[in-house]
C-alpha cells in the first residue's frame, strides 16, 4: 500500500480574506456610515459588498447623492458574518435589535485606524464620501423589493 507524505508549508492569505481586515472594514462602516455608530445587518452587508470594487463604490456614491439606491441585488458575504461574530466576542461591537453598534473598545480601534493615513486609506476615503447619506430607510426600501 502506498503512503502519502504531506509537508505543511506556510501559505499566504489574501488581505481581503483575513478576519482582522474584515473586522476593521465592518468597524469603519459602523463609524463612517452608521448613525450613532450603529447599522443594520443588511446595511453592513450592502456597504461591505460595495467595498469590493471601485465600480460598486461609485454606484453607492451616486445613490448617496440621489437619495435612492438602484441595485437589483447585492451579495451577503459569510466571511463578514464571521468577522462580526469575532468582533462581538472581542468586545468591539454589540448586537442591537436591528444590527450592531460600536463599543468603546471598537471605537478606539476605529480612531487608531482613522488617525493613521497609511492604514486602509482607500476604504476610509470612499466610505467618507458616502458618509451617512445611505440611510436605513433607503436600505429597507431596496431590500423589500427582493420579496
Amino acid at each position: 500500500m502506498a503512503t502519502i507524505k504531506f509537508t505543511p508549508r506556510p501559505m499566504p492569505v489574501l488581505t481581503e480574506l483575513r478576519p482582522m481586515y474584515k473586522i476593521c472594514q465592518a468597524l469603519l462602516i459602523l463609524h463612517l456610515c452608521g448613525h450613532g455608530n450603529k447599522c443594520s445587518l443588511v446595511k453592513l452587508h450592502l456597504m461591505h459588498w460595495a467595498m469590493k470594487s471601485p465600480r460598486r463604490m461609485e454606484t453607492m456614491t451616486l445613490a448617496a447623492k440621489l437619495g435612492q439606491i438602484s441595485l437589483p441585488v447585492w451579495g451577503f458575504d459569510p466571511a463578514l458574518s464571521i468577522a462580526l461574530q469575532l468582533a462581538f466576542r472581542d468586545g468591539l461591537i454589540e448586537a442591537t435589535t436591528t444590527g450592531f453598534k460600536l463599543l468603546p473598545k471598537g471605537l478606539q480601534l476605529v480612531t487608531d485606524i482613522m488617525s493613521d493615513g497609511t492604514v486602509m486609506a482607500d476604504e476610509k476615503t470612499t466610505l467618507s464620501k458616502i458618509g451617512r447619506k445611505i440611510t436605513e430607510s433607503m436600505v429597507k426600501t431596496i431590500s423589500k423589493e427582493w420579496e
